[in-house]
């Protein structure tokens, strides 16, 4: 299952996006840059395979009838911003003795094992950064479904939660959902606030 995934860029692209927070048919279209009915097929599939959900838009989304949200965290694209991989060109070496060929391949055998062993210690590095960052992402939708906010607040408060900015958060809402009303928005917030100060 998880193959169908990760074979397709835009589908992993969209099940991360979802993963995060709930979107829009034309803010995945947005995300990928294919076609509203490219991001249709894709939806499909993964509606298919157990990973997305539709649902109904709140009733103060003007411009949006369907939201998708993932059923779970764990699928995320995480090799796309910070993620390097580099690899080494090929130089043109001069010709070399034969009996120092041996001395290289020692010396390049060494060289790719403290490589393997610096590669597996920052995946398990990089590994644990990503389960703190689904465990948070856990916790923040938990905090959500728990509290008492109606479901236009849950939807406000996960945009502007998982955006850069609260401003972007606001952009985005007004955008794909059609949300301008900047009093709900602060009204959200406020509740928010409350309910952790309790």
């Amino acid at each position: 299952m998880i193959d169908e995934v990760l074979a397709s860029g835009t589908r992993l692209k969209i099940a991360d996006a979802v993963s995060v927070r709930p979107r829009t048919l034309t803010e995945l279209s947005d995300l990928t840059g294919i076609s509203v009915q490219g991001v249709i097929k894709h939806l499909k599939r993964l509606t298919q395979l157990g990973l997305v959900d539709e649902r109904k838009a709140p009733a103060s989304a003007s411009k949006a009838r369907r939201v998708y949200v993932s059923r779970s965290p764990l699928v995320g694209d995480y090799s796309a911003k910070d993620l390097a991989i580099v690899k080494l060109s090929k130089v043109a070496r001069p010709e070399k003795r034969r009996h120092s060929q041996n001395k290289d391949l020692e010396s390049l055998a060494a060289d790719l094992l403290f490589q393997r062993r610096r590669i597996r210690d920052e995946a398990k590095r990089l590994g644990k950064i990503i389960d703190r960052l689904v465990e948070e992402e856990e916790l923040l939708n938990g905090a959500l479904e728990a509290g008492s906010f109606t479901n236009d607040e849950r939807l406000i408060l996960q945009t502007l939660l998982t955006e850069e900015t609260i401003e972007d958060g606001v952009q985005v809402l007004s955008k794909y959902y059609g949300i301008e009303d900047r009093r709900s928005i602060d009204k959200a917030l406020m509740k928010a606030r409350h309910s952790v100060g309790k």
